[in-house]
């Protein structure tokens, strides 16, 4: 079993903290966070209002589905986000307020877990320090707890349910309940994200074997427990939402999924990932520990012996397996809107703990050859020092260049999609269509109309993979909409450089498109190098309804 600290050193750790410098160092680091979160642009990424679109429907017509009244589509990704911003609509707290509540309190949730992991796991204080401030320094991480997605939720809940994993590990009185809780932290992270179900399995393979091998007696007895409050549970709500909607998967799977066995531009987006954000620490691990191998092997036999440890292994093996086949089928999709490394955060997380425990034992090494080796500590020590400051200067960088980016995305959203969808609820009558070429977001949540998602992510016809070109314009004219808007990156004419691009060329081309008249145009206040500068969105309307205008429409 791993082994826990002794009372004493807990003791000490709970009331000394403030007291010693290290806490005034995680108070810093926590202050420098939540002043960093209170001046981040107040933004909303336009998928949240797809989530918001669900809660509503939810919450105000009991359908959980896209359109109310219409065969049900599964277009969010984990149920529990959108269920509990419906019951909090109940209560009067709008979706895009409660999804801000939610996403920044569960990256503070994060950074406390991941301070109790290394805790848990015994890593030196200076590791452990550093490791906390690459956390609460992440510029990604303030993009995300604002951004209305479920991306910091999921990230806490992963460092949640491995807590909870090492813990069952540890010896204790009160093995059946802390196995229960972990089993439901684990449906839970699957209702979550799909990705948690990997997890639920990496962590019941582990724990099967491990009693299989050194705890016989308690294998039946969580053999059981699993099945009653994972698999039985699980496999009744994964037949109700198969019947209810009708697909294996999630409509957002498929409409990921790529044509090639990768997808290179994830391969680039997790590339860049890993070279801005974990490169520079990993070196650092890599130099500290190399100094004195002989220092890091005496460190893993003794004061980390539990790192050997079958349960350890066993357990560090399960999360690594769930990282690495999650990422897996990652870079084999169309990571449509991995916008700041959205997919890839929570597992920076995880990353970080397997970080803290090398960087722990590299401190370890480097102490060794303080006296016999001066100058190689010194230098050593110069090294890990600059190496902190330029991944450091890195995340203060890529903050002020996410701080710039979310504020001209902000004011787009907020001149372009909301008045737009503002303007459709008032002008359109509610039993219209409406059509959007692709930003399917703010536009519908605030239009209250039906809509066709030509992104696909709410459509289960679009990703037939036999459809021509023409069944796509015939699907598109057939619904016979209100009002359509497209989104273009050109101001004087429909122009759309994406994977469904010219399809909006197409339609817009097509003689029966003719039935429609473009009556207002929405372009961003925002500087000319911001990349929300040029994008811009053409809303039509039907000659019939066009014609019932007070008055004919500028440009806005």
């Amino acid at each position: 079993m791993l082994v826990e600290p002794s009372d004493k050193k807990v003791r000490d750790r709970k009331f000394g903290f403030l007291k010693s410098w290290w806490g005034i160092i995680y108070i810093i680091i926590v202050s420098y966070a939540l002043i960093v979160m209170t001046v981040f642009p107040k933004w909303t990424v336009d998928d949240a209002y797809i989530l918001y679109r669900y809660a509503h429907n939810l919450a105000d017509h009991s359908e959980l589905t896209w359109n109310v009244g219409e065969d049900p589509i599964e277009g969010y990704t984990g149920i529990a986000l959108p269920v509990i911003l419906a019951l909090f609509a109940k209560l009067g707290i709008s979706p895009l307020v409660m999804s801000k509540i939610i996403g920044i309190i569960f990256y503070f949730v994060s950074g406390f877990v991941l301070h109790l992991l290394l805790r848990k796991l015994k890593v030196q204080r200076l590791a452990h320090a550093i490791v906390l401030i690459l956390y609460f320094t992440a510029p990604f991480n303030f993009v995300h707890a604002w951004s209305g997605m479920e991306t910091t939720f999921f990230g806490a809940i992963l460092l949640v349910c491995i807590y909870a994993l090492f813990s069952n590990l540890t010896p204790s009185d009160k093995r059946g309940p802390k196995e229960a809780g972990l089993i439901l932290l684990l449906l839970f992270a699957g209702f979550v994200r799909p990705e948690g179900v990997i997890l639920a399995v990496m962590s019941f393979i582990a724990l099967a074997y491990y009693k299989r091998k050194y705890d016989r007696n308690e294998f039946w007895r969580f053999i059981v427990r699993f099945c009653i409050l994972f698999v039985i549970p699980g496999f009744i709500y994964f037949i109700c939402r198969w019947q209810y909607y009708g697909q294996f998967f999630p409509n957002t799977f498929y409409a990921k999924d790529s044509p090639t066995i990768f997808e290179k531009w994830s391969i680039i987006k997790l590339a860049i990932f890993s070279i801005f954000y974990l490169a520079i620490p990993t070196i650092g691990c890599i130099i500290l520990n190399s100094i004195n191998l002989k220092a890091v092997i005496a460190q893993v036999k003794g004061r980390y012996s539990f790192l050997m440890k079958p349960e350890f292994l066993i357990a560090g093996f399960a999360v690594l397996a769930f990282a690495v086949l999650v990422n897996f089928q990652y870079l084999r999709s169309r990571l449509l809107m991995n916008f700041e490394f959205r997919f890839f955060v929570p597992f920076f997380s995880i990353s970080l703990i397997f970080l803290g425990v090398f960087l722990s034992l590299g401190f370890h090494a480097l102490k060794e050859v303080r006296h016999n080796k001066p100058m190689m500590y010194r230098i050593i020590g110069t090294a890990t020092i600059i190496l902190f400051a330029v991944q450091l200067l890195v995340n203060v960088n890529q903050l002020k260049k996410y701080v710039y980016l979310k504020t001209a995305y902000k004011s787009m959203i907020d001149e372009e999609h909301i008045p737009a969808g503002t303007f459709l609820r008032e002008s359109v009558p509610s039993d219209e269509w409406l059509i959007v070429i692709h930003d399917t977001g703010a536009i519908p949540y605030y239009s209250g109309l039906k809509t066709v998602d030509f992104s696909r992510l709410n459509d289960e016809v679009l990703l037939k993979k036999d459809l021509s070109t023409s069944e796509i314009l015939d699907y598109f004219y057939s619904f016979n909409a209100g009002a359509v808007v497209i989104t273009s990156y050109e101001w004087d004419k429909i122009h759309q450089p994406w994977i469904y691009g010219p399809e909006a060329e197409l339609i817009a081309s097509d003689p029966r498109f003719e039935q429609y008249v473009l009556v207002k145009k929405y372009k961003a206040d925002v500087p000319p190098e911001s990349p929300a500068h040029d994008y811009f969105l053409f809303l039509f309307l039907r000659k019939d309804l066009s014609e019932l205008l007070d008055a004919p429409l500028t440009n806005s």
